[in-house]
């Protein structure tokens, strides 16, 4: 029976080329250490001095504290010094190409997260923006991984988020993101898409994360009241109803014919505030619809506009804004 040889081809592929060639380099030194000893070993009395000489010369320092004597030394000092300054510079050019290897994929969002105990938040919009922010202004270190397959390149790479990109409802995108070691996740919805399609993406995203680690706390983002029983059903052990809060605010300003000073107590007590706030030119001749959410991505709540002097709570969403228009909103 013949022994598999830890050294034989099929073993050597097996190893991370940068782990190969730095082998290859003390083999290639050794082999020129032993050769110098062997042929001058009186001017090199053991292989040491010999790899000493050898790294010496490759690297180009050249301290000249070992120097070969005789024509066949030198020939070999010269065939050394050919060959081996190409091998030491492939080494360090394989390792400069790595790092930046490394900071692409980084960039890119297509580096392995390898950390426990992070948070996941899928999606990027305002509010998951906002919330990294406030979560690294309370606790600094904290480890957060973002998911969101509409970016190309990683939103805050100056900190240590760590971005990937892709559907966050494929396990191989929640497995880059380390999901089984995760502690937190929280899914947001996407405004900019159809509300059904919406909740059943976070729905499907849901099921895909509860099923890789189904003891993982995790907050959802649900905008339809049809798919909240589907969100508790997948596993959901939270449930935020975006729509649902600015319906009821609605609602309540509507029927009470916008009471500034009851707005004012019903925001306060839930940590919000109302303000009016002009118009910017960009905004011109969006709906009302259009205009609430690109305000909700920055996490503003559009509740009405105040157009030639009257106020209208919740106008028709196909309504249209005006350069004089002011606009009513509730902010954090």
């Amino acid at each position: 029976m013949i022994k598999n040889n830890p050294f034989s081809s099929h073993v050597f592929q097996r190893f991370p080329r940068l782990l190969k060639l730095l082998f290859t380099i003390l083999l290639f030194l050794f082999f020129f250490g032993w050769l110098i000893h062997i042929i001058e070993p009186d001017n090199f009395p053991s292989i040491f001095e010999g790899i000493w000489w050898a790294i010496v010369t490759t690297s180009t320092v050249g301290y000249g504290d070992f120097v070969p004597l005789t024509k066949l030394g030198r020939m070999i000092g010269i065939l050394l010094i050919l060959s081996g300054v190409g091998v030491i510079t492939s080494y360090f050019a394989y390792i400069a190409k790595m790092s930046i290897s490394s900071d692409q994929q980084f960039l890119t969002g297509r580096k392995e997260f390898s950390g426990t105990g992070h948070f996941i938040i899928i999606g990027w919009n305002g509010r998951s923006k906002r919330i990294i922010n406030n979560i690294h202004e309370r606790v600094h270190n904290q480890h957060i991984v973002l998911i969101d397959d509409t970016l190309k390149k990683h939103p805050l790479p100056r900190t240590n988020i760590h971005f990937v990109q892709g559907k966050a409802s494929l396990d191989s995108v929640l497995l880059q993101a380390n999901i089984k070691q995760a502690e937190r996740v929280l899914i947001t919805a996407d405004l900019q898409q159809n509300e059904l399609q919406t909740d059943m993406f976070s729905v499907l995203t849901l099921l895909a994360v509860k099923g890789l680690n189904p003891h993982v706390y995790c907050l959802v983002e649900i905008l339809t009241q049809e798919q909240k029983e589907n969100a508790l059903r997948a596993g959901a052990d939270g449930i935020i109803e975006t729509n649902k809060f600015a319906s009821d605010y609605m609602e309540e300003c509507l029927s009470r014919g916008m009471d500034v000073k009851w707005a004012e107590s019903f925001t306060k007590e839930k940590g919000l505030k109302i303000e009016q706030i002009p118009m910017e030119f960009d905004w011109k001749g969006k709906t009302f619809k259009q205009l609430g959410v690109t305000l909700l991505e920055k996490d503003i709540l559009l509740i009405g506009i105040i157009s030639g002097g009257e106020t209208l709570i919740k106008p028709p969403s196909d309504a249209v804004i005006h350069q004089n228009d002011i606009l009513l909103i509730v902010d954090r």
